[in-house]
């Protein structure tokens, strides 16, 4: 339930004040020292005729701002989507290429396979080279094409990181 506020019927100041605020501009009048009440009522109302006109003037910088800082929002928000799109469209392409690459690879192992057994496995067998031997030799060739790849890849990647 709302307290009501009680109008003084004894105490005007050109208008009738709450009884409660006759009590605060006796207080304020003791702590300020001020004798008359039309001076100190004057300045009460100065303050706040001068608060309202801040808060006035304040509200439309607050209101540009706030519509400023949401449009700021919406900016960050359209270009976290566009990120977002274009990682998927970056996981996608990636995708696409690591098919290719092991496709390529694929290929590249069978041709050399196939380059191996018919023409390098015939010459080995007329020397006497057994079976053993000759697998030990294709993965021997093929740990050191591995290497080169490896260490050329290191040295483009170290070029690369030295110019940045």
């Amino acid at each position: 339930m709302r307290k009501r506020r009680v109008i003084s019927k004894s105490k005007t100041y050109g208008f009738n004040p709450y009884t409660d605020q006759i009590d605060t501009i006796n207080q304020i009048m003791r702590e300020t020292g001020e004798k008359t009440e039309s001076v100190l009522l004057r300045k009460l109302v100065d303050e706040a005729l001068a608060a309202r006109r801040e808060k006035n003037e304040s509200l439309p910088l607050i209101a540009e701002s706030d519509d400023e800082f949401g449009h700021r929002l919406e900016a960050i928000e359209g270009l976290l989507i566009q990120l977002v799109r274009q990682g998927d469209t970056s996981y996608r392409i990636q995708d696409v290429l690591l098919a290719l690459l092991q496709d390529v690879l694929a290929e590249t192992h069978a041709g050399r396979r196939l380059s191996w057994d018919s023409l390098v496995v015939p010459e080995l067998h007329r020397k006497g080279v057994d079976a053993n031997e000759l697998e030990s030799r294709f993965m021997a060739q093929g740990a050191q094409a591995k290497n080169y790849a490896y260490g050329l890849a290191q040295q483009i990647k170290q070029s690369q990181e030295s110019t940045e």
